[in-house]
């Protein structure tokens, strides 16, 4: 079974989208626990015990809000996905750092609320997934990874190298153009003439520096931070939806 867990101090919201995922699941013959809570308080006494699959939360609460919980919540289990509710879409910056599953803005929460679920099942529930892989012929050897697996890509003229998941990296010769030419569309950022960045090991995109989810900091080109963050943004839309 499912386990879903929603928060908002807003009754009247709190009843819209409880009302919402509940009809989504039972259309979709999906078992799913759904808790709802005004409280944040009262929410993280019950988070600390279950182990929720996906949570929806409120940012702006008078208590604690939305991003203060969602930290304390990924310390409790850090699979949990979180999909963020507000009106406010300046919001959905600060909710970066903690690798959301989505931001849906409230206004558009009737409209939204169904293909946004639908993609949480195709992607997030659906384990039979393909993984990509991206594989380079050199002269001695042909050198494959899964895409999802790379962390990071520092250039170094002709030579690159390849940072992955489990701490190993290897050296290709190919161009860091062809990289980011090739890779784009599979969610890879130039942060940095030098760095090619997976978006999903992206914590924090600072004003001259990006964090990583291992906490490796690599240099932002401040003149691009616009564009990259809208690179981001898109590729987030495409792959793991942000609604604004």
């Amino acid at each position: 079974m499912l386990k879903i867990a929603l928060l908002d101090d807003d009754k009247t919201a709190l009843l819209i989208s409880k009302g919402a995922i509940e009809s989504f699941f039972q259309e979709k013959n999906i078992a799913i626990s759904l808790d709802a809570f005004s409280s944040p308080i009262n929410f993280l006494a019950m988070a600390e015990e279950e182990n929720y699959r996906l949570v929806f939360l409120d940012i702006d609460m008078p208590e604690i809000n939305g991003l203060e919980v969602g930290k304390k919540l990924k310390g409790f289990n850090p699979q949990t996905d979180i999909i963020y509710l507000s009106q406010r879409e300046d919001l959905v910056f600060d909710t970066l750092q903690l690798h959301p599953f989505g931001f849906i803005r409230k206004s558009r929460i009737i409209q939204d609320f169904a293909s946004f679920l639908e993609l949480f099942v195709n992607t997030a529930l659906n384990t039979n997934r393909e993984n990509k892989k991206i594989t380079i012929s050199c002269k001695t050897e042909t050198i494959s990874a899964d895409i999802d697996q790379v962390m990071y890509i520092e250039g170094n003229r002709n030579y690159q190298t390849f940072y992955l998941k489990d701490g190993s990296k290897f050296d290709a010769r190919v161009l860091m153009g062809e990289l980011e030419s090739k890779l784009k569309e599979n969610g890879f950022i130039r942060v940095h003439k030098g760095y090619l960045v997976n978006y999903l090991f992206l914590r924090m995109i600072g004003t001259n520096e990006v964090k990583l989810t291992n906490n490796k900091v690599l240099p932002l080109s401040s003149k691009r931070k616009d564009e990259i963050m809208e690179e981001y943004l898109s590729v987030t839309r495409k792959n793991k939806s942000i609604y604004l």
